[in-house]
């Protein structure tokens, strides 16, 4: 969110440009922390949680760079 408002302060991309990744963010961080609170804890080993772990961080990596060249691509 910090970013987004930083880009449309600087103008390097409008508020239309990016008005539904605006949107997003505030309804995706609810949704997010209310699977995290109302998910169950199951036992798994050190080994299964960092191999269910890694792949969850590089498709969020992944989005986080395709947003943001999706934004700075379409200024």
């Amino acid at each position: 969110m910090i970013a987004l408002i930083l880009m449309t302060a600087t103008g390097m991309a409008s508020y239309d440009n990016i008005k539904y990744f605006v949107w997003l963010v505030p309804v995706s961080t609810a949704v997010l922390y209310l699977l995290y609170v109302n998910g169950k804890s199951c036992r798994m080993s050190k080994e299964n949680e960092i191999k269910s772990v890694l792949p969850l961080l590089f498709t969020f990596v992944c989005l986080i760079m395709a947003f943001f060249a999706s934004v700075l691509l379409g200024h």
